[in-house]
């Protein structure tokens, strides 16, 4: 068994703020560094006390229109991923399985995808760290080590899936589970020729294995 993970760029939109004003300089930096200066969505919900959105894989996403968009599939700035109907049509014509399509509701071209299976992420193997957490909500300001990526022994992907980590990496509103899929769908998103649709292969016996006792 194979597997493969996302590395996904921007699409250089926000799904929970209004677009920020940029200096030249912030603009150059945008997509590394992007800025959450622009103001909150009113209908989003957050921790009265640091801010952490609360719904967010809830939230209609009413408002968000994809300033790149000649992406196929791509992130925002906050963590949404973001396909094009071209995406969905790949997907569906390979009857690939997992993932659940919202259409945007004020982007009819693009659709919000989200896996509808997780698997167990193996922080403790991994040393991932949490930073900050918030005594009111319970989230963490970040949490950081993500790769190489450590899955808990038993993890399965089935070859047509897509999956997701059942923990969230990043920082604030960032913050999202990494987009996992089978060999067979690896193989239909590139023989596609999607936009964006960068894929890197995991070394499956490392990560599910049951760590050695000298870890």
């Amino acid at each position: 068994m194979s597997f493969f993970r996302f590395s996904l760029q921007d699409n250089d939109s926000y799904a929970f703020r209004e677009y920020p004003l940029l200096t030249e300089d912030q603009k150059i930096h945008q997509g590394i560094l992007p800025v959450t200066s622009g103001k909150s969505r009113s209908y989003v919900v957050r921790c009265n006390a640091c801010g952490e959105l609360l719904r967010k894989w809830e939230e209609p996403l009413t408002g968000l229109v994809v300033k790149k968009r000649n992406y196929d599939i791509a992130v925002t700035y906050d963590g949404i991923t973001v396909a094009s109907t071209r995406f969905k049509l790949c997907y569906e014509s390979a009857a690939l399985t997992g993932l659940a399509f919202t259409q945007l509701p004020n982007d009819s071209d693009f659709f919000a995808i989200r896996p509808l299976t997780s698997v167990a992420f193996d922080a403790e193997r991994r040393k991932t760290r949490f930073i900050k957490p918030c005594p009111q909500c319970n989230h963490f300001e970040s949490v950081v080590g993500a790769t190489s990526i450590y899955l808990k022994a038993g993890s399965s992907i089935d070859p047509r899936q897509f999956v997701r980590t059942d923990m969230e990496f990043g920082s604030n509103d960032e913050k999202s589970p990494l987009l996992l899929c089978g060999e067979v769908a690896t193989k239909a998103l590139k023989a596609a020729k999607l936009k964006g649709v960068d894929l890197f292969p995991i070394d499956t016996p490392a990560t599910l294995r049951p760590p050695a006792s000298s870890d």
